[in-house]
């Protein structure tokens, strides 16, 4: 008689072994299918940080080559450039695992920048994918900037010895709205001097502040220095002058009545002449006329706290129609044009092709106009200079761009 086996609810031993051996599988295999995932993960992790680090490295170099499409060397100077900052951005041409290629197209003025980099798999090469190409490319063009804010203060000397500074600003309180530039060196005393338009010089290391001037004073956009730049001239040689009115050298201008229409207080309108020295001094004095002199020195004194009020004389030619002063004198004693201004309105090209413009004021000074020189000193206190409307001034650094 066959016996029946007792039911009790639980697997046999043989049972439950078969099941854990199962389990055991299914981790295995659960935990290979994680690991080769975050392998992957972690891999293509690290393939897009290269990439990133790449495509970052080709902008740049590729911003940095077009800078040089201008220069006379372009292609060669692009590609310089272009690989030393693609190095300079840890990808170094030299090594055999980079590829970094520079190619200008002065042409068209753009520069294309390709950087290949052999990745590196720390997981993905179980599945044979051992190195692969982690790149990118970047295109920049140069673009020419509009002529910047019009000249207000151009010193043409490149002297770079900066114990004599070709632009010397001691003045206080000064406001600038428009473009300040140095052929040599420039130093800026303040305080308070705020600057509206680029402020250039050439010289290495030419630019220099007093520390009143680095705490207070404000610049629009931050100075830098330029190469030199063509003089502002008004007018190339005394020929060039259309007197109206020529007096004897050492004319005081005050002690000559055929020269106002009201003595005392209005000038004609005349391009008032001389080979030598001219001077005008009082205060109130108005009136549109220009003042030359061939080999003398200007001077114009403010003896009140009113100020005069000069402009161009009218007579002038377009080309020269806002030509204020004119001296070409030579640097050998003092400055050719000598201005001491109490307030006023000083309007007009102010023009030392040769020698120094040297400007003192007080009590709100304005000039709307331009200071042109070989050399320029500004002193005294409460200074508005404004660029003359209409008249170009230096070209801005140039519009280095990335194409889309």
């Amino acid at each position: 008689m066959p016996t029946l086996a007792l039911r009790t609810g639980c697997p046999s031993p043989a049972s439950a072994h078969r099941e854990r051996g199962q389990v055991l599988i299914l981790f295995v295999m659960g935990a290979t299918v994680i690991f080769l995932i975050g392998a992957i993960v972690v891999d293509i992790g690290l393939w897009v940080s290269e990439r990133r680090n790449a495509q970052a490295a080709a902008d740049l170099a590729s911003l940095a080559a077009a800078t040089q499409l201008r220069n006379a060397n372009a292609s060669g100077d692009a590609q310089a450039k272009g690989l030393d900052f693609a190095k300079r951005n840890g990808f170094d041409y030299a090594d055999s695992n980079i590829d970094v290629q520079v190619n200008p197209d002065t042409s068209n003025e753009t520069v294309e920048v390709t950087i290949d980099e052999q990745g590196v798999s720390l997981f993905a090469g179980i599945f044979g994918i051992t190195s692969p190409h982690v790149g990118a490319s970047a295109v920049a063009a140069y673009g020419e900037s509009p002529p910047g804010p019009g000249w207000v203060l151009f010193a043409n000397s490149s002297d770079c010895n900066p114990n004599s500074p070709p632009l010397n600003i001691l003045a206080n309180h000064v406001t600038v709205n428009g473009s300040t530039h140095s052929n040599g060196n420039l130093h800026i005393e303040g305080p308070q001097d705020d600057f509206v338009g680029p402020v250039t010089w050439v010289c290495p290391g030419g630019f220099n502040q007093a520390p009143d001037q680095q705490n207070t004073g404000s610049y629009q956009p931050a100075p830098y220095p330029v190469g030199s730049q063509p003089a502002a001239s008004a007018v190339g040689s005394w020929s060039d002058v259309p007197c109206t009115v020529t007096v004897p050298p050492g004319t005081n201008i005050n002690n000559n009545p055929a020269l106002w229409d009201i003595p005392g207080v209005r000038l004609k309108s005349n391009v008032i002449c001389s080979d030598g020295d001219l001077s005008l001094s009082g205060d109130g004095i108005s009136g549109h006329v220009t003042f030359a002199s061939n080999q003398g020195q200007i001077t114009i004194t403010s003896t009140g706290s009113t100020g005069n009020q000069l402009q161009p004389a009218d007579s002038l030619p377009s080309s020269l129609a806002v030509l204020l002063a004119v001296s070409f004198a030579s640097p050998t004693s003092g400055a050719a044009i000598d201005i001491a201004a109490a307030g006023g309105l000083y309007r007009g090209i102010i023009h030392a092709p040769n020698s120094q413009i040297a400007l003192t004021g007080s009590s709100n000074v304005n000039i709307n106009g331009i200071l042109v020189a070989d050399t320029i000193l500004l002193s005294g206190n409460n200074f508005r200079m404004t660029a003359l409307p209409g008249l170009s001034g230096p070209p801005l650094p140039p519009e280095i761009h990335l194409e889309d």
